[in-house]
């Protein structure tokens, strides 16, 4: 997986014609919380091996402490999801689907329900399905994890056209970077 992933840094996505090019959607929180920043995307060239995207966004949790949450959008069996989750797996568990959700997200204008997924401690993971693919939130750190509380509304940058040029841009997170 990790010699597949791109990264680009979030300036070039925002200008550049990568995020137009991707062929799954890039999940953006839409309109963008107050004082949150684009801290890059990554995605997969499949190659046929199934795809996946990665958007990062730094702000501030809502106890005021910085905060990063990455949202992966992937194909079942890629393993980008439960990389940036810290998990050894490619799928987010069995539990997934099973009981309440423990929180809800707007994509597209629908809503998807998210579970928490164990994942490793410094980092808050839960996932879902929207749009027929994984749809895995990463929250750093886990105390942070308050931040899906409040149902975030999600849209596929793709869509977005103009209104890109608009994104507040960050520094590339080093999240991102694979070692």
């Amino acid at each position: 997986m990790e010699d597949r992933l791109i990264v680009v840094e979030p300036f070039a996505a925002v200008i550049g014609e990568e995020i137009n090019g991707l062929a799954l959607p890039l999940w953006v929180p839409w309109p963008v919380p107050l004082d949150w920043t684009f801290a890059g995307l990554a995605h997969t060239d499949d190659g046929g091996l199934g795809g996946a995207t990665v958007s990062c966004w730094s702000g501030h949790d809502p106890f005021g402490d910085l905060a990063e949450i990455l949202l992966v959008c992937e194909e079942a069996g890629v393993g980008v999801g439960s990389h940036f989750a810290g998990l050894p797996m490619t799928y987010p568990g069995t539990h997934v689907g099973e009981g309440s959700p423990h929180a809800r997200f707007g994509v597209e204008g629908r809503p998807v329900s998210l579970w928490v997924v164990e994942g490793a401690a410094d980092r808050a993971v839960y996932a879902g399905e929207a749009a027929g693919r994984w749809l895995w939130v990463v929250v750093h750190p886990a105390e942070s994890s308050a931040i899906v509380v409040e149902p975030m509304q999600l849209v596929d940058a793709r869509q977005l056209g103009a209104e890109l040029t608009v994104l507040p841009v960050g520094e590339l997170s080093p999240r991102l970077i694979l070692d």
